[in-house]
């Protein structure tokens, strides 16, 4: 089962990361839809185990945000708030291509855009759709912008990915599939800072 959460994190990261976009710095720039205060954490459930995704602080990248399982991180990405979207411009120290846009600014049912990259050579291709839904995750309710692409490919696998985002608190659940992996993380707490 660790080695299942050690390679769900880093599926994620990767799942995640193939969403991104660079132009100018989006450092200072702030969404109610992916708060992005240092030391605000998410807390999500994983088949029966928890991954922590924690706000490490910024730099001229973006803001840093890691991956935690176990007490230790075991990935990070960097992410720029921008006029038009959220975005993924950096993973564990590499940089793709073209950064990820994986939240559309501001956020509305019926946006599109597609996303086309490489990272370390391999490519990242995909387009992300958005619709508004209603959910429950662990007994709270939500009102959400869904993101989903389907049929993504990434280093040649078709990968479908999910993400629901909440005012306020940020990705309250995502669903992936990637070569015969399949996962759900869903918010069980998440701990902002004022």
């Amino acid at each position: 089962m660790k080695r299942f959460v050690f390679g769900s994190a880093a599926f994620l990261t990767l799942a995640i990361s193939c969403t991104l976009s660079a132009q100018e710095s989006g450092a200072g720039k702030e969404t109610p839809y992916y708060p992005l205060k240092k030391d605000a954490t998410w807390t999500y459930k994983v088949m029966g185990n928890q991954i922590i995704m924690k706000v490490a602080g910024g730099d001229k990248e973006g803001t840093k945000v890691e991956t935690i399982v176990n007490g230790k991180a075991i990935a990070s990405e960097h992410i720029q708030v921008r006029d038009d979207g959220v975005y993924r411009v950096m993973i564990n120290g590499q940089k793709p291509e073209a950064p990820v846009k994986f939240l559309q600014l501001p956020p509305k049912a019926g946006a599109s855009w597609t996303v086309e990259t490489k990272i370390q050579g391999q490519p990242i291709k995909g387009t992300f759709v958005t619709s508004e839904e209603e959910i429950t995750v662990l007994g709270n309710k939500y009102k959400t912008i869904k993101v989903e692409g389907k049929d993504f490919d990434i280093s040649n696998m078709k990968t479908n990915i999910t993400y629901w985002f909440a005012e306020g608190v940020g990705i309250v659940k995502l669903s992936f599939s990637l070569g015969g992996m399949d996962a759900t993380l869903e918010l069980d707490k998440y701990e902002g800072v004022k």
